[in-house]
């Protein structure tokens, strides 16, 4: 399920002297965002009760009500998800978070989609630096860019840099004379260098990506630079807040989409030595702290542009088709529809909770289309025995507010409080049988292999290949093809007692 954890708070008990008077002890809060991928508004969020939560002019309102001095960083990967990140190529930034009081923010891959001079352009308006440590143009680092930072906080030197996923960026002919080096290299001599120069804490901002992908992670990072004393994350693409801890390093994400942001306090010593680190995820909600009015007004307007872009036609509908968290759904089962019939497997499925609108009676807008379903996901074929895809969808069904959408197939199944829910029978449209040792090939989206169900029972699949094509374009490329659209009945989940 598309949640995270509200007001997690997570203490790290990771004392490196002895103990110390109260009176000694001096705190520096550092916030953090991180992929927020174009998610800048004030938006109501169904996890959250639909309380109207997140973005900029929330964030504002927030900052402005901390007492003591603080570090903003934001970890990159600003624009990647939404037709207002987009289409705008990140133009958004200057004039929502220009007025951010952001002390830096950092560079990931997918900033750099649309090319190095492009981005410049936004970085060079933003009154506040960027820091990058492992990439360089012709063999420098990119201007107006920074390799590292140093900042004193109530008396504390301290040190940052920040570190990108270099195979994106070697790999794309876009980026000709620009080279990303070797991260963990890269630590050790950012973090070393920052531990030279005598600062008391040394913070990497990362967006080497998620652990589950090849090559180095975060804890890599932290195995092989031990000088860091805590890593920020980004450009996972999970909603929920993670923390971790490597030895003596802390790692923390605050989670996608900018509902949050993470504060995390460190807290030294008499000797301004760390020795606490605490971790809170805090929920921006409009209801708590308000919106700055100057930046929701230039919000609105930055919507409307867009929406006035994506105003072409893609089809129409005679009725609403609606999506439901709770159960089977004709929205669902058409877009469902649109993955199995390109994907050409023996079936498809879609978690409830990533179908965020429904699709109006009548003309229906590219803008429709990117509200329905605002993620950027891509398809991965599963490839499972049958009796790891029952238990697979036995645990979908568990899931709260995310009903497990299928194409396909039919499936009976009941409900038992003691042992959950328990399916009975699969039949395929195709006609075969369903054995529980015969093979089945599924198209399913990475963010279910990534726990989109709020579990990873599909990660049992004896392979998984990522097709890197996006889910929306492909339901985008199906529905367009229609005048008007044909929806299916429904009838594919079948309870029996």
């Amino acid at each position: 399920m598309k949640t995270r954890f509200f007001l997690l708070a997570l203490v790290f008990s990771g004392v490196f002297l002895g103990g110390c008077f109260k009176q000694d002890l001096k705190t520096v809060d550092v916030f953090y965002t991180s992929d927020i991928q174009g998610f800048f508004w004030t938006r109501p969020e169904p996890r959250f009760g639909n309380r109207d939560v997140g973005g900029y002019a929330v964030l504002k309102n927030f900052l402005e009500k901390q007492k003591q001095p603080y570090l903003l960083l934001d970890g990159g990967n600003w624009f990647s998800q939404t037709p207002e990140g987009l289409l705008s190529k990140g133009e958004y930034l200057p004039r929502l978070a220009g007025s951010i009081p952001y002390t830096a923010a950092a560079v990931s891959d997918k900033d750099l989609v649309f090319g190095w001079p492009s981005l410049r352009q936004i970085i060079q308006k933003m009154p506040y630096p960027y820091i990058i440590s492992n990439l360089t143009i012709d063999g420098k680092n990119p201007w107006p860019t920074h390799d590292y930072l140093i900042r004193e906080v109530n008396g504390i030197k301290v040190g940052m840099f920040a570190l990108l996923d270099p195979k994106p960026v070697n790999t794309t002919h876009r980026l000709t004379g620009m080279r990303a080096t070797d991260p963990v290299a890269a630590a050790k001599e950012m973090s070393e260098r920052l531990k030279e120069k005598g600062v008391q804490v040394v913070i990497l901002l990362s967006s080497v990506g998620s652990p589950e992908k090849e090559g180095v992670s975060d804890s890599t990072l932290a195995e092989e630079a031990p000088s860091i004393d805590l890593i920020l994350s980004s450009n996972m693409d999970r909603e929920n807040a993670e923390t971790d801890k490597i030895n003596k390093t802390f790692i923390v994400y605050p989670g996608a989409k900018f509902d949050g942001l993470a504060r995390v306090r460190l807290t030294f010593d008499k000797n301004n030595q760390l020795s606490k680190v605490d971790f809170e995820d805090i929920l921006l909600a409009k209801d708590t702290f308000g919106e700055d009015p100057e930046i929701a007004s230039a919000t609105d307007s930055l919507r409307k542009e867009t929406q006035h872009k994506m105003n072409a036609r893609v089809t129409s509908a005679a009725k609403e088709i609606k999506g439901n968290l709770q159960g089977e759904s004709r929205l669902g089962d058409l877009l469902t529809d649109c993955l199995h019939k390109w994907s050409r497997l023996d079936g498809a499925v879609l978690n409830a909770d990533s179908i965020r609108a429904s699709l109006p009676a009548g003309r229906i807008s590219e803008y429709d289309v990117y509200r329905m379903y605002p993620y950027s996901d891509a398809i991965t074929f599963v490839t499972i025995k049958g009796r790891d895809l029952k238990k697979a969808l036995e645990a979908s069904l568990a899931a709260k507010d995310n009903f497990p959408q299928i194409s396909g197939m039919k499936v009976w199944y009941r409900t038992n409080a003691k042992n959950g829910p328990q399916i009975t029978r699969i039949v395929w449209d195709s006609g075969r049988s369903f054995r529980p040792q015969d093979t089945y090939r599924i198209a399913v989206t990475d963010h279910i292999m990534a726990g989109g169900f709020g579990h990873d029972e599909f990660v049992n699949a004896l392979e998984f290949k990522n097709t890197f094509v996006e889910a929306r374009q492909i339901m985008r490329s199906c529905l367009i093809k229609y005048k008007e659209l044909d929806v299916p009945e429904l009838g594919r989940w079948k309870k029996v007692n």
